[in-house]
């Protein structure tokens, strides 16, 4: 039957099938600490840390406070092997300080969800790395320090990036829990930011001799 153009055509709203509506997730951009900011509570559990070294000079209970690492200001990294190479080549930043960071009175702690991954032992065996690595296997610390979060997946930054991960970030925090040098990574470009570290707390240092 050929219908016309100026033909109505009669039918039931219970015909019309409804398209599936999706919901629309919105997306609340990362908002990581800066500078000048302090954080507090910050627990890490001492079964996290792959190298017990770290905790020669504080209390070894079931868990550590900032505040237990005998006041000494702490480097603390983020990293995930996803970033691939630009991570690989910001640990051997690192690497090449680590050294320095100990001669100035501070501790280092790279923290990764790669808890016991072959890649990571990989990438730690042939880069030579002497670097402590703390598993935050469901990110709670790089949650803490806003570069990690559900609601901002890092697919939605970067291509080829299928598994949520922290941003490549670096911080110092002070005695006073106050963070006093923030480096983070956003456009993967491998920018040297050791000089910047290594001088905030040599001015630490200097600071405190100077005072003593």
């Amino acid at each position: 039957m050929t219908i016309s153009n100026n033909t109505a055509i009669d039918f039931e709203l219970s015909e019309i099938i409804a398209e599936l509506e999706i919901p629309v997730r919105k997306i609340k951009p990362l908002k990581p600490l800066k500078a000048g900011n302090s954080i507090y509570d910050l627990i890490l559990l001492k079964d996290n840390i792959n190298k017990q070294r770290f905790l020669k000079s504080a209390v070894t209970n079931s868990s550590v406070l900032l505040k237990q690492f005998s006041g000494k200001p702490l480097v603390i990294c983020f990293y995930s092997s996803q970033w691939q190479k630009h991570g690989v080549h910001y640990l051997n930043q690192l690497n090449a300080i680590h050294a320095e960071i100990k001669a100035l009175g501070a501790n280092l702690l790279v923290v990764s969800p790669d808890e016991g991954t072959q890649l990571l032992e990989q990438t730690i065996w042939d880069n030579s790395l002497s670097l402590n690595f703390y598993f935050d296997s469901d990110n709670a610390i790089a949650r803490k320090f806003g570069i990690y979060s559900d609601e901002d997946p890092a697919w939605n930054n970067y291509p080829g990036i299928d598994v949520n991960v922290p941003l490549l970030a670096a911080y110092v925090l002070n005695a006073d829990h106050q963070i006093v040098f923030d480096h983070i990574d956003r456009a993967l470009e491998g920018a040297d930011f050791s000089s910047g570290l290594l001088d905030v707390l040599g001015a630490g240092v200097l600071q405190k001799r100077k005072s003593a």
